[in-house]
């Protein structure tokens, strides 16, 4: 089992909540949208959309899109 390591930087103003989701959409382009996400990240598109607009989720989708972000 290898251990990695992420520094997450935020802003004053910004919860963690706000930074993972401003990473996952600095990921989308016009071509690789919410749906691909989702796929590559193992939760339904419909969470991650919910995700992306600023509404709740669970933990087992954060633990999901830690993993999906460390790669």
């Amino acid at each position: 089992m290898t251990s990695r390591s992420k520094t997450v930087y935020i802003k004053d103003d910004e919860t963690l909540t706000d930074s993972i989701r401003r990473e996952l959409n600095d990921k989308l382009s016009r071509r690789y949208k919410i749906v691909h996400m989702a796929e590559d990240v193992g939760v339904d598109k419909f969470q991650m959309y919910r995700f992306m607009h600023g509404q709740e989720v669970t933990g087992k989708f954060y633990d999901k899109v830690f993993k999906f972000l460390m790669k």
